[in-house]
């Protein structure tokens, strides 16, 4: 049995500190970078931190096995809306614990401000090791769009789970990435390797662009975010960044504000793609790798985007680890291939380290041995674009 005590608060969001809370892009819409009707799910140890802004939030992640049963305690610390807990992927009681009032089954499966539920949920083998979205429907209209959402990322029996940079221990934590160290003494995990897992949440809302409005909208409006961050490339430009290296301009910080994935090269690695409240269809992609579209069917088709809309979830198990089958180590991108949606803030970097590079910890628990070439060479590496200015 795994026990989660959550609370659900309301707590302004700021999806890039950088950045105004709006910015205007087209017919007099704006892009929202500041929330201050924002809500969450946190738990209840993190609570303090993230109301003092000591603590960067992100979407209430857990981490549970293949097989485990899960107690979820919810308090609804909003002002004036109701709460619930609804766990897709999970089996559960409906009368119980499905988190939304349907039809005639009994009771109030919804919390009002001030009182607190226990959700109970069964990671059933049946589903598998798969990733789940976490939805309120005391207000399903209002309440995702503001924030309230979450994932249970389901791994395999026994394994464990930690911080790759800290190597803290993440069983009863929330967090967006882990490390999965797998217990190959269970039946079944013989052959498994441990592996690197990242959970990506998406939110947008913006019903307009793509449409047959007419004059067509070129610019999304709204929230578009991921984990809470968004990194427009407008506000990049406004920066001095030219639009052909926005992607990789550091006059806004070494790295964008969305998550950044680190691996070495080699490791397993998964992603896990939600999408936490959407109006549209979106196209995620990670450059320079691929997955196969059924990561569990032995033959699936490998592919380098998978269309996702809201509600839905894939998991993307990269093809060859971080690198790809190649393992050529350096920076990629991850990123939604809808021009607008990127422009707008949907993506950000996955760094495939080299295996002696200690910003992260080595999945094998031991620190992998530094090579060195042998000899010396005169020949000075230029970047490609110095290379072109020097023709």
């Amino acid at each position: 049995m795994k026990s989660f005590n959550v609370s659900a608060i309301d707590k302004a969001i700021r999806y890039n500190k950088g950045t105004p809370g709006t910015m205007e892009v087209d017919l007099e819409r704006k892009m929202v970078l500041g929330n201050e009707s924002g809500k969450m799910y946190v738990l209840e140890g993190e609570k303090t931190k993230v109301a003092s802004g000591n603590l960067e939030p992100s979407p209430l992640t857990l981490h549970v096995n293949v097989g485990d049963c899960i107690k979820v305690n919810l308090k609804n610390e909003m002002a004036k809306e109701r709460a619930g807990f609804h766990v897709d992927n999970l089996a559960y009681d409906p009368k119980e614990s499905m988190g939304i009032n349907a039809g005639n089954n009994p009771g109030d499966q919804t919390v009002a401000p001030g009182q607190s539920k226990t959700y109970t949920f069964y990671a059933h083998p049946e589903f598998g090791e798969n990733s789940a979205l976490i939805q309120d429907w005391g207000n399903v209209i209002e309440n995702p769009r503001n924030g309230l959402f979450g994932a249970v990322i389901i791994g395999p029996k026994g394994s464990q789970y930690r911080d790759p940079v800290t190597g803290e221990d993440l069983a009863q934590k929330s967090s967006w990435r882990a490390d999965v160290i797998v217990d190959r003494a269970v039946s079944g995990n013989e052959n498994r390797q441990n592996y690197r897992s990242f959970a990506l949440l998406f939110q947008d809302e913006d019903n307009i662009t793509g449409t047959s409005f007419m004059p067509y909208i070129q610019k999304v409006a709204g929230v578009t975010a991921v984990n809470y961050r968004s990194e427009p490339t407008d506000y990049r430009t406004e920066k001095g960044c030219a639009y052909s290296e926005v992607l990789s301009c550091v006059k806004t910080g070494d790295q964008p504000v969305t998550p950044t994935i680190a691996a070495h090269v080699g490791d397993p690695v998964v992603i896990h793609v939600l999408g936490a409240f959407s109006e549209q269809v979106q196209l995620f992609s990670v450059s320079g790798h691929e997955w196969k579209h059924e990561p569990y069917i032995k033959g699936a088709d490998l592919v380098s985007t998978m269309e996702f809309g809201g509600s839905e979830v894939f998991n993307a198990w990269l093809n060859g680890g971080a690198g790809g089958p190649n393992g050529i180590p350096g920076d990629y991108l991850w990123l939604n291939q809808r021009p607008g949606y990127l422009d707008a803030g949907h993506w950000g970097m996955l760094k495939v380290l080299d295996r002696d590079n200690r910003a992260i910890l080595p999945l094998s628990g031991k620190a992998p041995a530094t090579q060195h070439a042998e000899g010396k060479s005169s020949a000075k590496s230029l970047p490609v674009s110095m290379k072109a200015k020097a023709k």
